[in-house]
């Protein structure tokens, strides 16, 4: 009685088998074809019917088609899929553009480094940030505090305005908070 349970998973077809076929149903996912040699049903999954996308089977399959299909695999429980992919040449994918270089930081006369890793400020061509500041300052000295005196009075004006946008905010809600923060900047 145990043997009757077993499923002849072969179903007379062989993975990799090319077979006639009718196609008898169509669906949203595949179509259900019956297969001539055994007379047994198969599916094609909709993403086995062509290397291109298909929205629609009706564009590839109609009802009672014959067609030719590949066995790519027979389940457990004797299950048969194929695939009208499989039977066709795999498009040639295009050609990627070659990518650009990567560009490596050059020495003063222009010449790659010969390792990447000891590139330093000075094979690069840059200078520190405190370098260009201090020759600034010494050049122009007037200009230099003027900014420094500028940058002063700006915070202490955008402290003003938040205080006050504070207080604002606290006058129109008609409740009095708690300062958070007791300490001035």
């Amino acid at each position: 009685m145990a043997e009757a349970n077993i499923v002849d998973t072969s179903a007379g077809v062989e993975v990799g088998e090319i077979v006639e076929c009718t196609v008898e149903q169509i669906m949203p996912y595949g179509a259900f074809v019956r297969i001539a040699k055994t007379g047994r049903k198969g599916m094609i999954h909709i993403s086995e019917l062509s290397y291109s996308f298909v929205k629609d089977i009706n564009t590839v399959l109609k009802a009672q088609d014959k067609i030719q299909a590949k066995v790519i695999r027979i389940d457990e429980k004797g299950r048969i899929d194929l695939s009208l992919k499989q039977m066709q040449e795999p498009p040639e994918r295009p050609q990627r553009p070659p990518r650009k270089p990567i560009m490596q930081p050059h020495d003063t006369q222009g010449r790659p480094p010969k390792d990447y890793r000891t590139v330093t400020r000075e094979t690069r061509g840059m200078r520190d940030f405190r370098e260009v500041q201090a020759e600034y300052r010494e050049a122009n000295p007037e200009e230099a505090d003027s900014f420094e005196k500028k940058m002063a009075s700006f915070l202490k004006t955008s402290e003003a305005k938040i205080t006050d946008l504070n207080t604002r905010n606290t006058a129109r809600s008609g409740r009095t908070t708690k300062r958070r923060n007791s300490r001035e900047f």
